[in-house]
């Protein structure tokens, strides 16, 4: 039963071995200068030019390259690359990735998020939400992050409204090679319904454990190709108690359970094309990423819904600045939910007040 002691003292067992392992990755590594905004360890020479890196466990934690500075050159204004790669937005050499709308977001920085958004199905429902995410950075590989999410709902039947979970996230940076613009994180992730609103109700604790590669293809010897990038996530998902799946992203109503989580994006950056390789275009377009992204969550639980398979895709244009990003998307659902209802149109509207935590004392991630 939803509110049995057995089902209290899992719930409760498992948020204690959230916060230890949490504890855990955060003191394994070394402290971070907040004079500096660096940690003490110097980083190695730049690896010499190959297709691809050296997979090894041996460098796990450790930079393998020097902070990247902007081409000698380079066509970018005040307002466009330079500024952005102070600015906390994530970023691998010189590669500017965007604030995925799906995929999870694997950038270390100190950030306060505001990210409200408007998404609206044709004569079905529309919702108005606002996560609210504030990050900071420990370490150079390690950062903590506590958010929460507030949305309201309009049904034809009904209209609902509250906060919906209160989450809390250890973000653990596994590798990084400027040169090939890659990072990859692991993200462990826990969330508890707060508000007791319809849009709160759920599972007493889910956990969920991410890992996030990026890739950027500026090391490609093609220029056209150069101005793509890749986004990925896999997360396992596993929720405490047998509680409705909550509404964040319209994925349904069903509870899948134990799930398995697949996201993936690919960009294509006009900001590389003109700041990067020089090709001239009005700075407006400068700005303008087009990308596609998907989500697939396939079910592992055997509650009646073992190995059913929903989703949806989301074909994007976002706008990014230094501290803002925009983004409008058209969000197309596929799979098994019948709950999940429709297409729909989403406008995003995404702030870094990466520069609030610098004024604090706090700096960005150098460049």
């Amino acid at each position: 039963m939803r509110g049995s002691p057995l089902l209290f003292l899992r719930a409760t067992s498992c948020s204690g071995i959230f916060f230890l392992s949490l504890f855990v990755l955060a003191f394994f590594f070394s402290g971070l200068s907040r004079a500096a905004g660096v940690d003490g360890t110097s980083p190695a020479a730049i690896p010499s030019f190959t297709f691809l890196p050296s997979w090894t466990f041996s460098g796990v934690g450790e930079p393998v390259a020097l902070t990247p500075t902007p081409p000698a050159g380079s066509p970018a204004s005040p307002n466009t690359t330079n500024n952005m790669l102070s600015s906390g937005i994530a970023h691998a050499g010189n590669r500017i990735f965007i604030e995925p709308l799906i995929v999870k977001d694997g950038d270390i920085d100190n950030q306060l998020t505001l990210m409200p958004a408007y998404g609206g199905m044709p004569g079905h429902s529309s919702a108005f939400t606002t996560p609210v995410m504030i990050e900071k950075r420990l370490t150079h590989h390690f950062s903590v992050r506590a958010d929460t999410h507030y949305i309201d709902l309009w049904t034809p039947n009904r209209t609902i409204g509250g906060f919906q979970y209160f989450g809390l996230q250890g973000k653990l940076l596994l590798y990084e090679n400027d040169p090939h613009e890659i990072f990859t994180t692991f993200i462990l992730r826990g969330i508890t319904p707060v508000g007791g609103t319809p849009v709160g109700q759920g599972d007493p604790f889910t956990l969920y454990s991410y890992l996030v590669f990026n890739k950027g293809l500026g090391d490609v010897p093609v220029d056209w190709i150069r101005p793509f990038a890749f986004q990925t996530d896999v997360a396992g998902i596993v929720p405490f108690g047998n509680g409705p799946m909550p509404l964040s992203d319209f994925m349904g109503t069903y509870n899948y359970g134990d799930s398995f989580r697949f996201d993936g994006a690919i960009e294509y950056s006009f900001l590389y094309l003109h700041d990067i390789l020089g090709v001239s275009m009005p700075s407006f377009f400068a700005h303008l990423t087009p990308a596609i992204e998907s989500r697939t969550l396939v079910n592992l639980s055997n509650n009646g819904f073992y190995g059913l398979t929903e989703g949806y895709l989301s074909y994007e244009m976002n706008y990014q600045a230094d501290w803002y990003q925009v983004s409008l998307a058209y969000q197309q659902p596929y799979g098994a939910d019948s709950s999940f209802i429709g297409q729909r149109y989403v406008l995003y509207t995404t702030f870094f007040y990466g520069w609030m935590l610098r004024k604090m004392g706090y700096h960005a991630t150098p460049f």
